[in-house]
């Protein structure tokens, strides 16, 4: 999807309110006055503020999945590599991590259009990394019996769970400390060897 200058100017200052002060607190003329553009140049390309976060939202939701599908696509790297580099990108390209009173305010307000996202990205990620895991076992990178949707499964969850907040277990270390143990869990395991 091409975006002219403008409209990517927009969903930059619309991404950074957002991501400040929540969904609800921004307002369509503070994304224009701020952007010194006028309230009739942002609305043509947006009718309101809902049509701008839903785009904001499928758009980066596009450019995830793009860096993704790179990473997956990438033959230089090893499939611990690449299972590692694209949970780190997961981590650190989406928003939905880095501000937990947007994510709540969407999820409320909004509950399709989260129900739609988390549809796509149960789609889109999986394929991406069942593609890594496939090409790893058919290069002989892993162990015979390795159930590669066990591993897709594992993966998911412990993105859910850092996207959703929810978990009542308090964790001793950052997001990406987080990411880089869900990855030695899954190729190393927990024993000893």
């Amino acid at each position: 999807m091409h975006l002219d200058p403008v409209q990517i100017r927009i969903l930059e200052k619309a991404e950074e309110l957002f991501l400040k002060y929540g969904y609800s607190k921004t307002k369509m003329e503070e994304i224009a006055s701020s952007l010194k553009i006028s309230r009739k140049t942002l609305y043509k390309y947006y009718s309101n503020k809902q049509d701008l976060m839903e785009f904001y939202m499928d758009h980066k939701q596009s450019e995830i999945q793009k860096i993704i599908q790179e990473i997956a696509d990438d033959e230089t790297l090893t499939a611990v590599q690449k299972f590692s580099k694209m949970h780190r990108s997961l981590v650190e390209e989406s928003p939905y991590v880095m501000n937990d009173l947007f994510i709540r305010e969407i999820s409320e307000m909004f509950p399709q259009h989260m129900e739609r996202f988390k549809k796509r990205r149960e789609k889109e990620i999986p394929e991406s990394i069942g593609k890594i895991f496939n090409m790893a076992k058919m290069k002989g990178e892993l162990r015979d019996g390795f159930m590669p949707e066990v591993a897709v499964h594992l993966f998911l969850s412990s993105i859910e769970m850092i996207l959703s907040n929810k978990n009542s277990i308090t964790i001793p270390l950052n997001i990406h400390e987080f990411q880089l143990e869900v990855v030695n869990v899954i190729f190393y395991g927990v024993l000893k060897r």
